[in-house]
């Protein structure tokens, strides 16, 4: 049966009361799963401005400790993580310092933070190359880094990754990125898995990314079909990322984001892991006393979504 998750981004702060506020709140709406934000302790931002805090320079049982409590507090309200979202961009273009330090450090204690906290598949951005290097060198470039993953994946419990369905700015205007088209995602998929011998990588199906670059969500959701394992749920003007909640900017007549496509493609290949609402901005733009209440309408909206895929099966 499906069940419906919530980015821990927007939600859980150390200035509002850290992980067991959060998690009550996230718990009070009836959410029993979670997308856990790791990218939220290294901000993309940062990263692309080269402003790296030192979150991760830690020793790694250090971070291991500090994660501790998010545990007892997930335990605590009956809250299991459906999926977490490493820090990105992996692989910055001209810093090859800060490179070198997300793929040696920050990606490897990302996977072991999963581990501990049973994170079943851990969404990790492939570098984004075609528009400077051309697909074949982007392709091989991802190959190579995410097949040096697999003996630590192990390592750590089977630790498995899915790859997002990305879009670029170029010349000011939104293009297609890596594992936009869905056949690149099927090759990255299937060409890592043959490589592992076994099922660890997967797709994350951004559905406002999906949105952004005008791909047929019917067509590319069921073209991927089983290699979906995670979802990242959200909409927009279709200019830019805005990840505000479903039916933000319909009409009433005509809806932005054709989401009866995307409950078909869902029905249609049996999904049945975690409906997750990627929907942070969203959440800071309302007042802080209406959290809970925002909280709360974006789980009846997911309980409307697990009505229209599992009724018509």
């Amino acid at each position: 049966m499906l069940e419906i998750g919530v980015q821990t981004k927007g939600i859980i702060s150390m200035e509002d009361g850290g992980p067991w506020e959060g998690f009550k709140k996230i718990h009070a709406a009836g959410f029993t799963r979670v997308d856990f934000n790791l990218d939220a302790f290294l901000l993309n931002s940062d990263i692309y401005a080269g402003k790296l805090n030192s979150f991760f320079n830690k020793e790694l049982t250090e971070i291991i400790d500090y994660f501790a409590e998010y545990r007892r507090a997930m335990d605590h309200y009956g809250i299991r993580p459906s999926q977490m979202h490493a820090p990105y961009p992996v692989r910055v273009q001209a810093r090859p310092d800060i490179t070198h330090y997300m793929q040696t450090e920050v990606i490897p204690k990302s996977i072991v933070v999963a581990e501990v906290l049973e994170v079943p598949w851990t969404v990790i951005h492939p570098f984004k190359l075609q528009y400077t290097h051309g697909r074949k060198h982007e392709r091989e470039e991802n190959l190579e880094y995410f097949k040096m993953l697999i003996p630590l994946m192990r390592q750590c419990g089977g630790v498995k990754i899915c790859f997002e369905n990305l879009y670029e700015s170029v010349g000011k205007r939104i293009v297609e990125g890596v594992c936009a088209d869905p056949e690149d995602a099927v090759w990255y998929v299937d060409t890592l898995n043959e490589e592992a011998g076994e099922e660890m990588f997967g797709m994350c199906l951004d559905t406002g990314h999906l949105q952004l670059v005008k791909r047929d969500s019917y067509d590319y959701i069921t073209r991927l079909g089983s290699r979906i394992k995670a979802v990242h749920l959200h909409e927009n003007d279709s200019i830019d990322d805005l990840h505000e909640m479903p039916f933000t900017f319909g009409t009433g007549i005509e809806r932005s984001q054709n989401w009866d496509a995307i409950f078909q493609g869902l029905r249609d290949i049996g999904f049945d892991g975690t409906l997750s609402f990627e929907t942070f901005p969203c959440m800071n733009a309302f007042p802080y006393g209406m959290k809970e209440d925002v909280l709360k309408t974006i789980y009846g909206i997911g309980e409307y979504f697990v009505e229209q895929i599992e009724g018509g099966r």
